[in-house]
């Protein structure tokens, strides 16, 4: 009974990630939804960082626009490292 509940929990994959462990690769590779949960998460996490709820819609589509952009052309770099690179060069968020 021991061996058979240690192959189950061998078999089972874990969904943890760390976004920090991330490269720009992993994120472009994520499809559909998976993907626009990522960068809206990142989107979350930056306005948490600077204590913040307030948005402005154009300068968030602008951000993701740079960053997929940078991501395609830097597939090594860091994905959460980029992003914050390129939202300390926006304003727009309060």
């Amino acid at each position: 009974m021991f061996a058979g509940g240690l192959a189950f929990a061998v078999e089972e994959a874990s969904t943890q990630k760390d976004l920090e462990e991330l490269a720009c690769k992993d994120v472009m590779r994520l499809s559909g939804n998976q993907r626009e949960y990522a960068l809206a998460f990142v989107h979350g996490d930056r306005l948490v960082k600077m204590n913040t709820t307030q948005y402005e819609i154009e300068v968030l589509a602008a951000m993701t626009d740079q960053y997929i952009d940078h991501c395609l052309d830097n597939p090594k770099d860091n994905a959460l490292a980029t992003f914050e690179k390129i939202g300390k060069s926006q304003r727009g968020c309060r």
